[in-house]
């Protein structure tokens, strides 16, 4: 499948893009949902709902919702570059965590993005603050959160993308929402490996899932810089509104 809906976006590195306004990734009813490139098929979990609100979007009742595939065609090599990215909508900040993306495990070794818990601080930042982060075997949390927490659910719908680069000899992890960089976290790790990347989830997995709306979600395998960030967020300003 080829990329047609909105060809302002940033394609260079593009690996993965799900977007339920499109037609080629999803028809709006059905159990089955494709990314507009690399022939990744998922399946609607459980009921997952679909609005037409914002041109198409995904409804999870936070229960256990979730889209998943066992075809995901993404070789990700340990010590790389990564950017993941999304259009969500969180309508309550409960306890347990509510994540986006998962690539990786269930031991939540590989790539998360999400929301973290409501009052609950560590190395996801301040509670209810949404969150980016790569985890390896040998404990590197690479991980960058926004700075205001639990206002991210009186945000309403919100565009985010979390980046990993390696500048010089250590990672470096930014958050952006809406565009503008929200937080950096400049690390002490120099390198991650990781175990069996065995899942691929958006909207959960078990425990930890999303109470809203998922419009969209990409996946690239380098780290997106600021400029191209501010376009892709120019690309859907005027469709979600924000």
């Amino acid at each position: 499948m080829g990329i047609a809906y909105n060809s302002s976006i940033v394609t260079d590195g593009l690996v993965f893009h799900l977007d339920a306004a499109n037609v080629r990734s999803y028809v709006g009813s059905g159990n089955t949902a494709y990314s507009l490139n690399n022939n990744i098929t998922l399946a609607l979990n459980n009921g997952v709902g679909y609005t037409s609100t914002g041109r198409g979007m995904f409804v999870l009742d936070g229960t256990n919702d979730s889209l998943s595939s066992t075809n995901y065609n993404m070789p990700f090599v340990n010590n790389s570059e990564y950017s993941f990215e999304a259009v969500c909508k969180f309508n309550s900040n409960p306890n347990g965590y509510q994540t986006v993306l998962l690539y990786g495990n269930l031991s939540y070794q590989g790539f998360v993005l999400g929301k973290a818990r409501s009052g609950y601080i560590n190395y996801e930042g301040v509670g209810g603050a949404l969150y980016g982060g790569v985890y390896g075997t040998s404990n590197a949390m690479i991980a960058a959160s926004t700075i205001n927490g639990d206002q991210t659910v009186s945000m309403g719908l919100v565009h985010y993308v979390y980046t990993l680069s390696k500048p010089a000899s250590v990672y470096v992890a930014k958050l952006y929402v809406n565009g503008q960089l929200n937080s950096t976290n400049t690390t002490s790790v120099t390198s991650y490996t990781f175990g069996s990347l065995n899942t691929f989830s958006i909207g959960g997995p078990s425990g930890d899932y999303v109470n809203g709306n998922i419009a969209m979600v990409r996946v690239y395998n380098r780290a997106l810089s600021a400029l191209e960030v501010k376009q892709n967020y120019n690309a859907l300003r005027d469709r979600y509104g924000i």
